[in-house]
């Protein structure tokens, strides 16, 4: 975190202090150098007390009447070494300040600070520590604002890539995502990252992802200081995270990273979930989509491109002259089947599929509907098909098989649940996609007791509810045993 600087403290009027020497003869960097502390120290050689940063205070008891200025070169020369950021002065306690000592100043390049008998120096190393809490107050709030703005934007739709836009403005640095390949996938602002910059941090980033362990890295590349972050447990790194830009990043600005780093790794994860579902679907589309195409044979007559008319009570007619008709019906509609199933075959990343509003489980469910009332509806046909009233055929699909891996998948549940309430309470929580209050609302309980009651679902199943393709799996049992 930035310390106060020489240039604040000339600046503080109760202190009193003035640069001694010709404005021009201190380099002005030197009065911006950050302020660690304030120590008073009359001896000969304090070097090994004092640390870099520090503002070295003295009265100048240590100088003799009968100094040269080879003792002050040498006395400057030591606590200049030790890397202190300037040297004050205070006069009328012994002597008013030798000008041997300000020339060694002058000619060390150290800033020399006159402080005046009225200001003593616990004074001093109390305006220190007081804008060291100011600027570390200021920067805690600005932590909070700045959490706050990202928490806000991982709300958004596009949750992830508006929370790195937000860090990135929060900081005023480029911020980038690299996915688990060690491919950069997300840099914010877009144009940020120089072609080098970005091999430099996809390679870094590859490095730390092989090592398969969570770590932080820091490299340099022209000029510009890039920080990595690994997301993910150790053995599951999901990606890193680089920030780049001028100056190193204080404690307060790593508090926001981090807080990040944490929104991304559930983000990443469900995104990973989200491509095994769409696979998933996508799988069972195409299954679909070839059994629809087996059953236009199927439902015929048993010659390719023709089928059978049912008459009335359920009898059916003879082939006609109609059967041409039927024929470039049946063609056509296999030539549909045939397009559509080549197209979410080919199309492996589509979004009709990918983004499909409706979880599987409910598609699967209105499957499951729609057979059984064509089933239900219709006659006993030929090959397993009924004959609805209208004369269409449908097929009643078998589903037992089905409900008794559900029924075996739930039996811990049931054998500990007697009454049903864990049942019960774990199928309105998931209706209520794990939402505690809304379900423990429907259900006329607290909050608390629904939360043991899914908990202890969670063990008695030998499942995890964080993840989405459990959560899944867990409902479609319910609602087959339902």
């Amino acid at each position: 975190m930035p310390h106060p600087t020489l240039r604040r403290l000339l600046a503080t009027r109760e202190l009193g202090l003035s640069l001694l020497g010709p404005s021009d003869a201190v380099p002005s960097a030197a009065l911006d150098t950050p302020v660690s502390w304030a120590h008073g120290s009359d001896l000969a050689d304090p070097s090994p007390f004092l640390v870099p940063g520090q503002l070295l205070l003295t009265t100048g008891t240590q100088f003799s009447a009968e100094a040269t200025d080879s003792d002050y070169d040498g006395y400057v020369a030591r606590v200049a070494g030790a890397g202190i950021g300037g040297l004050g002065f205070g006069v009328g306690v012994v002597r008013e300040t030798p000008p041997g000592l300000l020339d060694a100043c002058t000619r060390a390049g150290l800033p020399l600070l006159e402080v005046p008998y009225r200001t003593p120096f616990i004074a001093i190393a109390r305006a220190v520590a007081d804008l060291i809490a100011e600027q570390a107050y200021a920067r805690n709030t600005w932590a909070l604002a700045a959490l706050r703005a990202v928490s806000l934007a991982a709300l958004r739709p596009d949750g992830l890539s508006a929370t790195l836009a937000e860090l990135a403005r929060q900081l005023d640095r480029w911020v980038a995502l690299v996915d688990a390949s060690g491919s950069l996938e997300i840099a914010h602002p877009a144009r940020a990252l120089s072609a080098d910059a970005r091999v430099s941090v996809e390679s870094e980033a590859r490095r730390m992802l092989s090592a398969g362990r969570r770590a932080a890295s820091t490299v340099a590349e022209a000029g510009t200081v890039v920080s990595l972050q690994t997301i993910g447990a150790s053995g599951r790194l999901l990606g890193v995270l680089a920030h780049g830009g001028t100056g190193d990043v204080d404690q307060a600005a790593q508090q926001v990273v981090t807080s990040v780093v944490a929104l991304a790794g559930p983000a990443l994860e469900r995104g990973h979930e989200l491509d095994s579902a769409r696979d998933a679907m996508r799988s069972a589309l195409l299954r679909s989509l070839d059994t629809s195409a087996a059953l236009l044979v199927e439902l015929g007559d048993g010659r390719p491109g023709t089928r059978s008319k049912a008459r009335p009570g359920g009898r059916r007619a003879a082939p006609s002259d109609s059967a041409a008709d039927d024929d470039d019906e049946g063609t056509q509609a296999a030539a549909a089947i045939e397009r559509v199933r080549r197209r979410v075959a080919a199309d492996v990343s589509s979004s009709a599929v990918g983004t499909f509003p409706v979880a599987p489980s409910a598609v699967a469910a209105s499957a499951d509907s729609s057979a059984t009332e064509a089933a239900e509806s219709g006659e006993p046909g030929e090959g397993g098909a009924r004959t609805t009233k209208d004369g269409t055929h449908a097929v009643a699909r078998d589903d037992t098989g089905g409900a008794a891996q559900a029924s075996a998948l739930l039996a811990p549940l049931r054998a500990h649940d007697r009454n049903g309430a864990l049942a019960e309470s774990l199928r309105v929580w998931l209706e209520h996609n794990g939402i505690f209050d809304a379900a423990a609302r429907e259900m006329g309980v607290h909050r608390h007791t629904l939360t043991a009651r899914i908990r202890t679902a969670e063990q008695l199943l030998d499942c995890d509810f964080d993840s989405f393709a459990d959560r899944v799996r867990m409902w479609e049992a319910l609602r087959r045993t339902t």
